[in-house]
This record gives C-alpha cells, sequence and structure tokens, in this order.
C-alpha cells in the first residue's frame, strides 16, 4: 500500500502538462522520420508550438526570467524571419519551455515515446513490412554496398537516432556500477548492429564517444583539477575545430584532416570564405545540392548569425562548469558526447529536435538567472497563473497505475532468478533462427538499383522495361526500387550480396533470440507461480 498511496500523492501542474504535449508531438514526428516541408511534420509542429504557447502565456515570471524568456524566444523568431530555417527558432521553445519542468520527468516521457517509435520502426523493418530509405555508396573498401535507413530520412539519422535511445535509457538508469558496465557492453552490441545497417561512420563514434563518457564519468569518484579543466575546455575546442580549422591554407595538414572528415572541412571552408557573417541570421542559398554544411556550429553561426549563436554557446558554457560543481555526470555525459559529435553532425541546432543537452540548458537558465539578478524584486509578471495549479491523478487511475508497476516489478524479481536461462535461451534461439535463415536462404545473382540513390560507378547506366524487370527477377535479381522505363538503372553484385545475406541472417537471429528471450520469461513466471502455490496452502494451515 506504501507505493499506492505514493501514486495518490502524485501530481502534475498544468504548465508540465502543455509542455509534455508539445515535447512528445514533436519527438514523435521526429521519430517517426517526418521531416520539415512534409504536411505531417508541419502539423506536429503547429499543434506542439500551440501548447507551448499556451503554456509561456499562462505562466507568470519574475522580471529576469520574463527578460530571458522574452530575448530567447525574439531571436528564436527572428533567425527564423531572417533566414527562413525553422531550427534555432525550435531550439530555443524547447530551452524557454522548461521553466518549471522537472528534467527526469522530461525524459521518462521522452524515453517511452522515443523507444516505442525506435522499436516499431525497426520491427517494421526485420519482419520486411517497411524498408525505408535505401542508399548504395562506395564504402569501408567493400565496393557499393547498401546502407538502410529503417524509416528515417537517412542512414545517418537513423544511427544517430539509436544514440539518443541511448541518452533517454542511461540517464533514466539507476545507479548500479556493475549494471552500467553490463548496460555499455549491451548497448556497444547494439551500436555494432545499427551500423551493419547504417554503415554510418559519424553514427558508430557517436555512441562509442557517449558510451566512453558514461563510463568515464560514473566510474570516477573524483574529478582532479586537471581533468576539470579538460572537461570545460571541450567546447572550446570544439568551435575552434569548427571554425578555424577549414581556414587553414590548403596544404598536407588540411588535406588530411579533411579527408578524416569526409571533405566536412571542405564543405565548412566554402561556406566561411564565401558567405559573411550575419547578426541575426540570413538566407544562405545555394545552386549545388551536394554542399551542405554538416557541421553543427558552422551551420548556426552561418545560418542564424552571430547574436544567437555566441549566446547559445555561453549558456553552454556556465552550464558544463555548474553540472560539473555539482556533480552532475550524466547530463556532462550526454551533453559533451553531442557537443563533440556536432563537429561533423548538423543535428545539435537544426529541426531534427534530437539535441536533449537543450533540456539542460533550459533548465540550468531558468535555475539561475534569479540568483544573477538578486537586486531585483520578486514581483511577477503574467496575465494568469493557471498553469501552476496541480492536478491530482484521479483514484481509478492511480490504482491501475500502481498495479501496472506491481505486477512489472513482481515479474522482474521472479525473472532475477532465471537471467543465466533467459540468456542461453536467446543466444540458442538467435543462432537456431540465424541457421535456419542461412540454410533456407537463396542467393540472388544480382541487385538493380536506380542511379540517383547510388554513388558514381564506372559502369553504363540501362533502361528497364517492366518486361525486362519481369525477366531480370526469373533470373534471381532483385529489384528493391522501381520508378519507370525512364530512369537509369545499374546492377551491381560481389559484395554487396554477400552483405545483404549477412544482414538477413543477423535479422533473423535478433527477432528470434528476442522470441526466445519472451518466451523463457513467459515460462520462467509460470514457474515461479507454481513454487509459490504449496508456500501460500502452507501459510493457510
Amino acid at each position: 500500500m506504501g507505493r499506492l498511496s505514493e501514486v495518490r500523492k502524485f501530481i502534475c501542474s498544468r504548465n508540465e502538462i502543455l509542455f509534455y504535449l508539445f515535447f512528445s508531438i514533436m519527438l514523435f514526428a521526429k521519430g517517426m522520420g517526418w521531416y520539415d516541408g512534409m504536411p505531417q511534420y508541419r502539423l506536429c509542429l503547429v499543434l506542439g508550438a500551440s501548447f507551448l504557447l499556451a503554456k509561456l502565456t499562462l505562466s507568470r515570471y519574475t522580471l529576469p526570467q520574463f527578460v530571458m524568456t522574452a530575448v530567447l524566444g525574439g531571436l528564436g523568431l527572428l533567425s527564423y524571419l531572417l533566414s527562413r530555417e525553422k531550427g534555432m527558432f525550435i531550439c530555443m521553445m524547447l530551452v524557454i519551455g522548461m521553466k518549471d519542468i522537472p528534467v527526469r520527468r522530461a525524459f521518462q516521457l521522452g524515453a517511452v515515446v522515443w523507444g516505442g517509435i525506435f522499436a516499431y520502426r525497426v520491427f517494421l523493418f526485420l519482419t520486411g513490412i517497411e524498408k525505408g530509405i535505401l542508399l548504395v555508396h562506395d564504402k569501408l573498401g567493400l565496393g557499393h554496398i547498401f546502407r538502410w535507413s529503417m524509416g528515417y530520412p537517412h542512414p545517418n539519422v537513423f544511427h544517430i537516432s539509436y544514440v539518443i535511445l541511448l541518452a533517454f535509457v542511461f540517464y533514466l538508469r539507476r545507479p548500479d556500477r556493475r549494471g552500467m558496465k553490463r548496460a555499455v557492453f549491451l548497448a556497444f552490441l547494439g551500436n555494432c548492429f545499427v551500423f551493419l545497417y547504417s554503415v554510418s561512420m559519424t553514427g558508430f563514434l557517436l555512441t562509442v564517444i557517449y558510451l566512453f563518457g558514461v563510463v568515464y564519468f560514473e566510474t570516477r569518484r573524483r574529478f582532479s583539477k586537471w581533468e576539470k579543466a579538460a572537461v570545460v575546455c571541450i567546447l572550446p575546442l570544439c568551435l575552434l575545430f569548427s571554425l578555424a580549422a577549414p581556414l587553414l591554407p590548403q596544404g598536407p595538414v588540411f588535406d588530411i584532416l579533411n579527408k578524416m572528415m569526409n571533405t566536412r572541412l571542405n564543405l565548412s571552408r566554402y561556406f566561411l570564405l564565401n558567405h559573411p557573417v550575419s547578426l541575426f541570421g540570413q538566407r544562405i542559398l545555394v545552386e549545388d545540392s551536394n554542399l551542405t554544411m554538416d557541421n553543427s556550429y558552422v551551420f548556426a553561426l552561418m545560418t542564424y548569425g552571430a547574436a544567437p549563436f555566441v549566446l547559445l554557446m555561453a549558456a553552454y558554457f556556465l552550464m558544463i562548469r555548474s553540472a560539473l560543481k555539482e556533480g552532475r555526470r550524466r547530463e556532462l555525459a550526454i551533453t559533451l558526447g553531442f557537443l563533440i559529435a556536432g563537429i561533423s553532425e548538423p543535428f545539435l541546432f537544426n529541426t531534427s529536435f534530437k539535441n536533449l543537452s537543450l533540456l539542460f540548458i533550459g533548465s540550468y537558465l531558468y535555475g539561475h538567472i534569479d540568483l544573477f539578478c538578486r537586486s531585483v524584486g520578486d514581483g511577477r509578471i503574467g496575465v494568469a497563473d493557471w498553469g501552476k495549479r496541480y492536478l491530482r491523478i484521479p483514484g481509478r487511475i492511480a490504482q491501475a497505475y500502481d498495479s501496472v508497476l506491481l505486477s512489472l516489478s513482481a515479474a522482474c524479481r521472479k525473472l532475477s532468478g532465471y537471467k543465466p536461462l533467459l540468456a542461453v535461451l536467446g543466444l540458442a534461439f538467435g543462432l537456431g533462427g540465424g541457421v535456419l535463415c542461412a540454410w533456407r536462404m537463396e542467393t540472388p545473382q544480382m541487385y538493380i538499383v536506380p542511379l540517383d540513390i547510388c554513388d558514381f560507378s564506372e559502369q553504363p547506366p540501362f533502361f528497364l522495361t517492366e518486361k525486362q524487370k519481369q525477366e531480370y527477377e526469373e533470373q534471381g535479381a532483385i529489384i528493391p526500387v522501381y520508378v519507370d522505363e525512364e530512369t537509369p538503372m545499374y546492377r551491381f553484385e560481389g559484395n554487396l550480396i554477400r552483405l545483404e545475406q549477412i544482414r538477413k541472417v543477423a535479422g533473423y537471429a535478433f527477432l528470434s533470440g528476442i522470441l526466445g528471450v519472451a518466451a523463457g520469461a513467459a515460462c520462467g513466471l509460470v514457474l515461479a507461480g507454481r513454487k509459490k502455490k504449496p508456500n501460500e496452502n502452507i501459510d493457510r494451515q
């Protein structure tokens, strides 16, 4: 009953509910792989922004909080009007929306929404229901191979979505060092599995960097002065590399760095040298679609202007110092991992809604702004305090919620003694499913795909009529994407076919392993229930 009484006392302010609606709608939109320009994304953005606007309007602020909210919101809106890019506006929405919002609750909601959609996307792909966007790139010295996005706009986005899932999970994980190492190992195995399909080096390295940060920050008992200085210097070093390295004189050093960054230095150099830095944002138009700003810092500075960029970097610097001082290690692992990733990925400050460190920025700013302005009175600004009022969970809902939690907790306790058995069953089913798939799998003769989803290939393209398509398929060719008879096509064999066979076996092994664990868990619960009944009868006698 202790847990039940605790749940019945659970309260949530109306402000929180409005923010959670905004947060979950935007996470849902990005988790589904929708992006700016799609009607469903625009609908979600309008809906989410409406809930956030209601929260901001129905809140009361101290004078420093009001000024900060107005300045950040105004800068985000101004940058959108000048640049026609919504990224900074959405970032500022997330920051100013964090007033009176517990970070942990936001992460709990995010873990449910993002985790559910991610699992849904992977399930659809592995079962063949939906394949998503396909790219053919020359990677890893294997020649041209497929890169799968599992329903996301790009394979890199798919891999980064996995990192976001890990950030949600590890932030909420219980403080258990022994369990942490096991969790990190499983997360790394998941990283390898995701890489098998995405072939995203940046996503793989980002995951490794984040997991290293998790281990480092949670295993170090104390930080030396040198370690603290190194942590504080990470953001300045990211800025220095992003904005100064592209301007190095072209030569051997520049060529090596540019090759290591997959030509991203050259791309940043083009924008930094050919476009002036504005104060509040500018619209940058390029004729060549291959000219992209994959560096988050270059993108934010050149697109949104110096004013919002400098303010945001200053907020990051102060928040990192505060988190280091107060021992908020999980926040540091996420923030620093993301900031390092921003060197080669644009997701920090665009419309991707994946930069979870902005939650920490908002919480930090609202928690410290009044301390910075101690001379200002405690007067409140706002039309109403409606949003501050709290709502209680009704008794029946609380009881049902508590019953579910108690049942899950009891199930986990019952299964704790069956962990070795579950692991064995998972491995056995996984190996069995993989072997069965490999035994019954037919080897295709070739894959034929449209030219426009491929890297450059020396082979001459050809056109494929409906009749020829059918003939090729009868001869054992697989054509995963077919547009029309006027679309130029490429044919691929060799390593591409072998890698697709490996992926198919791995996918079946993964699904079979999950099935084995589920079957073992069900059997374990039944056995645990049977063991308990004789004891209950003895107690009654």
